[in-house]
């Protein structure tokens, strides 16, 4: 994947709220490997979940899922660690964090610990967010030196 945005969503919870969360950003085959689905947590509406895709269909669902993940696509699944009580899901998107989508599990499970960490090295892009008992902080910068030397 070109210009990767590297992720890492860390929840910590009771069992049940973990397994909850699971069941809402990953589909689980029974011959393969896990796969984040974003559409899980935060669905587009109907008329962009047709299965006859042109061009323009395309490009109007990646403007939705900008404007609703924060990034064109699903994130690609590289690792996994779970346990009864915490998951973590290492992940790539392109170009962009899946911002939005973390600001949606904060919300619906605020009990739950929840970190997110990302960064793009090329768009000299990071970013924390972090929420514990309802309180919640957020931090993302580009570097003033890279965006001065590189843009």
């Amino acid at each position: 994947m070109k210009h990767q945005c590297h992720n890492v969503l860390l929840l910590m919870g009771n069992a049940e709220t973990i397994a909850a969360i699971k069941q809402s950003l990953l589909l689980e085959p029974t011959s393969a490997k896990p796969v984040l689905d974003f559409s899980l947590l935060l669905p587009p509406p109907k008329t962009l979940q047709q299965t006859k895709r042109n061009h323009a269909f395309l490009q109007q669902l990646k403007r939705w899922r900008t404007q609703h993940w924060s990034t064109a696509s699903n994130g690609v699944l590289t690792h996994k660690e779970e346990t009864e009580t915490s998951l973590q899901l290492n992940f790539s998107t392109i170009w962009s964090p899946a911002i939005k989508v973390s600001q949606a599990v904060m919300a619906r499970w605020p009990e739950v610990v929840c970190v997110y960490q990302y960064h793009n090295a090329k768009a000299c892009l990071w970013g924390l967010a972090w929420q514990q008992n309802d309180q919640g902080y957020r931090h993302e910068q580009m570097s003033e030196y890279l965006k001065t030397t590189l843009f």
